[in-house]
């Protein structure tokens, strides 16, 4: 298991990595909807909020040399049901060909800074081989 350094997102002091290399797997920690240069939280509409966490995750898997076809399964933490439109809207984009992952949605009942989704991911690896 190896955590891999990369600079495509905001660089935290908390204790957990945004990406983790294990076997034939990446695990990409969840995203809340940050500002990438100064990491501040930037609640907003759920549009808003599911498109800033999706390009996160995009960038943390670029450090990997992954992209979101890679993605295998994504886990979906919402506070609220009434947006799941609104998410599935913002999602979808991200997944043109319509090739979708495994996905989960739950609802909570409060995220970090007030923001309203949470968005974790595993990818798998080309081969089961990254360039470390």
């Amino acid at each position: 298991m190896a955590n891999l350094e990369h600079r495509n997102v905001f660089q935290h002091k908390l204790p957990f990595s945004h990406i983790v290399l294990d076997g034939d797997y990446a695990h990409v920690s969840g995203q809340l909807a940050q500002d990438p240069a100064t990491g501040q939280l930037k609640a907003g509409s759920a549009e808003f909020e599911t498109t800033r966490c999706m390009e996160q995750l995009a960038a943390i898997l670029k450090s990997a040399d992954l992209t979101l076809a890679n993605v295998t399964r994504v886990n979906l933490y919402i506070t609220n049901l009434a947006d799941f439109e609104e998410i599935n809207r913002a999602y979808t984009k991200f997944f043109p060909d319509g090739k979708f992952p495994a996905r989960t949605c739950v609802a909570v009942a409060a995220l970090l800074g007030g923001t309203c989704i949470e968005i974790e991911a595993t990818a798998r690896l080309p081969g089961g081989k990254v360039k470390l």
